[in-house]
């Protein structure tokens, strides 16, 4: 079942991260303030042709918003800072463990 909810949740949640307002993205989707409201609080669907615009504008895949799959980019760069603060040693053991969970 699709949780129309959290696909709300995720699109404000890209668009905050963007530094984008609520009026500038219903402006680039050709949408009302009010309309781009409710789908965030989800209170109504988003088309899937809107899905693809709001995946084009952030240029990101559209199962990204729909399911929440992959990795936060912001996620990524923490993650990368983490790591290079390490030692040798460390990075190491870090990569070991990559290795072993992601097979």
């Amino acid at each position: 079942m699709i949780n129309f909810k959290a696909i709300g949740q995720r699109i404000k949640r890209i668009r905050k991260e963007n530094g984008l307002t609520q009026e500038r993205l219903a402006e680039m989707l050709n949408i009302s303030t009010e309309h781009l409201s409710r789908i965030e609080t989800g209170s109504y669907r988003p088309s899937l042709s809107l899905i693809e615009k709001v995946s084009d504008i952030f240029k990101i895949e559209e199962q990204i918003i729909m399911f929440g799959n992959g990795f936060d980019k912001s996620n990524d760069k923490e993650l990368c800072d983490k790591i290079e603060c390490l030692s040798e040693e460390k990075k190491q053991a870090v990569k070991l463990i990559l290795d072993l969970i992601s097979n």
